[in-house]
């Protein structure tokens, strides 16, 4: 049962209290609590089907869950109006809607309705805001070309810079990398990284971003995120740091699969692989 009283623990950006997503008979999540601070870059992982992209849907209200509660800054996600939530929260689908012939610069500027709606002017700030997501992505060049011409890296970019410009304090992605090749995932990746506990609204600006992303590539989720969430059959099975997530028990709990762990060489990062 929901206790409707449960206070987030200081520094949760996200709480959620026994949040679960049924279709007709089937679970597709099971009732999950669980407590996330801000400024952290999260991974989720999980073999197809764990119920991953339902959280993130759930946590973007794309979804309302069965029962349980989300709450975001301690308020329920019903409670924000959708220009506000979109103000706090970006969310990237797994599989991007057409462009309709935009360039990279109208694209990015969509990332600026929230706070100036279909009718309000666009000011020099969004303008601003614009071109530093269109800096930080590495498209600077690209800002006066077709989205569709774009390779399949670039038009990634184009639409984590549309998630920048928009200004929110947390970034939800799913699959970010599924379609990229290994040069591109580390472009992403990397800029993914960089974000986790900067400022959402730039330097100098208060809100510490996080960033919670649904990764495949269990070695590049714990190379690039701070914690990570493992789910399998709908449930949480493990939630913490990288190091205690990446032990070959564990790993087999979450994949059914006998794997090995070893430090890369370079970094230490821990790396997995299958027996």
């Amino acid at each position: 049962m929901v206790d409707p009283a449960r206070p987030a623990p200081a520094g949760a950006l996200w709480s959620l209290c026994e949040v679960a997503f049924t279709l007709g008979e089937r679970a597709i999540l099971s009732p999950l609590t669980l407590d996330l601070p801000a400024g952290r870059v999260y991974g989720l992982i999980g073999p197809n089907g764990s119920g991953k992209s339902t959280l993130l849907k759930m946590m973007a209200r794309q979804l309302a869950p069965s029962s349980g509660e989300l709450r975001f800054d301690d308020r329920p996600l019903g409670a924000w109006s959708g220009r506000a939530f979109a103000r706090e929260v970006a969310y990237m689908p797994q599989f991007m809607p057409a462009s309709d012939g935009m360039n990279v610069r109208e694209l990015v500027s969509l990332g600026r309705y929230p706070w100036h709606g279909a009718l309000g002017r666009f000011s020099p700030e969004d303008e601003a805001r614009v071109e530093a997501a269109i800096q930080r992505a590495g498209l600077a060049p690209f800002r006066e070309r077709a989205v569709d011409s774009l390779s399949g890296g670039e038009r990634q970019r184009a639409w984590l810079a549309l998630m920048l410009a928009q200004g929110a304090r947390c970034l939800l992605l799913d699959e970010p990398t599924s379609a990229l090749d290994i040069a591109h995932q580390m472009e992403v990746l990397a800029i993914l990284r960089e974000l986790g506990g900067e400022a959402a609204g730039g330097p100098g600006q208060a809100g510490a971003m996080t960033v919670i992303v649904i990764l495949h590539d269990i070695n590049l989720a714990a190379r690039t995120c701070d914690a990570l969430l493992a789910l399998r059959g709908g449930r949480l099975l493990a939630h913490g740091p990288c190091d205690e997530i990446m032990e070959p028990e564990r790993l087999r709990a979450i994949y059914g699969l006998d794997m090995g762990v070893m430090a890369h060489p370079v970094s230490g990062t821990p790396m997995s692989y299958v027996l």
